[in-house]
């Protein structure tokens, strides 16, 4: 029976530089892998800018393969140790996004065969190779993002992603499979094997690697529920350097209210419970250190939301 010890699982915020893509050390095996399978979503809307997501990426080191060379019969335990590995391709992102990664390239030859680098593991073929951790860049305009609120194969701004990385084999033990000679050979390049290997999941294409979801969903901003609670919500000053104070007043009292901050990927900066009377309040809020950039905020008593956007210069 066909069968593959290779174990991997396939268990994005404002425009930034490539120079702050850092992969997160967050990895649930030590095989090939990419994190979180779950993305934060990605708040769009007229008005909300750009956006950047990143995907964290592990490679696997040296890694046995269970070969089926000959149909009916034992398989071959072939170990491959796999020194480089690369990005071959995303499908299934919304229409205009493009991706790039942190990977380097070895020769200007490289950059054009590749255009998206190369991931390096440590070691040698005497010692073994060490798996590395990377990263993967999804990026589009504001017309980008905005436009896929709503797609998706479901209508509902979930996109399913399929990311497909190919490895290098340095070398393999024993030091052929079949007429194929482990040194430097790319797994995809491999022909008959991909097949041996019987793991669906390596194509032609490179290694499969899936259950992972984008979301694009409306900011929300300008937003506001249709109730008789709020009359008035704004905040000054705006755009704002040290802090701003949220001017909002209530028709009706509520017990209690949910104050948040969350920045342009829906992650929450600050979040805090209030009681506010009828009539006006005011919240100070304070900086403390966030990025320069847009941000939302929202006010809730469980029923009744509305949600604003504010400036940090």
């Amino acid at each position: 029976m066909k069968k593959i010890l290779l174990s991997f699982l396939a268990p994005l915020a404002a425009t930034a530089l490539m120079a702050q893509c850092v992969p997160t050390s967050d990895f649930g095996s030590s095989g090939l892998e990419l994190s979180p399978t779950q993305l934060p979503p990605v708040l769009a809307c007229t008005g909300c800018g750009d956006h950047e997501v990143v995907i964290s990426v592990q490679t696997f080191a040296d890694t046995t393969l269970a070969v089926e060379l000959t149909p009916g019969q034992p398989p071959l335990d072939v170990t491959v140790l796999a020194d480089f590995f690369r990005l071959d391709s995303i499908g299934g992102l919304p229409d205009g996004l493009t991706y790039t990664t942190d990977a380097a390239f070895d020769t200007t030859f490289d950059a054009v065969t590749n255009p998206f680098g190369y991931w390096i593991n440590t070691g040698d073929t005497a010692t073994g190779f060490e798996s590395t951790t990377g990263c993967i860049t999804v990026s589009g305009t504001e017309a980008n993002w905005t436009a896929a609120i709503s797609g998706g194969p479901n209508n509902d701004g979930f996109y399913p992603l399929t990311v497909f990385i190919d490895a290098r084999a340095a070398s393999f033990d024993p030091l052929a499979i079949g007429n194929v000679t482990g040194f430097n050979v790319w797994l995809t390049e491999m022909g008959f094997l991909l097949d041996a290997f019987g793991d669906p999941n390596f194509t032609p294409n490179g290694i499969r690697l899936e259950n992972l979801v984008l979301e694009v969903r409306e900011s929300g901003v300008g937003i506001e529920s249709v109730n008789n609670l709020f009359s008035e919500v704004k905040n000054y000053p705006n755009p704002f350097d040290e802090s701003t104070s949220i001017i909002f007043e209530l028709r009706n009292s509520v017990s209690d209210m949910q104050f948040e901050v969350y920045n342009l990927l829906g992650t929450s900066v600050h979040s805090e419970l209030i009681n506010p009377i009828v009539g006006k309040n005011t919240i100070v809020f304070e900086a403390n250190g966030l990025s320069s950039g847009l941000y939302f905020y929202s006010l809730s008593d469980g029923e009744n939301t509305v949600t604003k956007k504010m400036n940090v210069r």
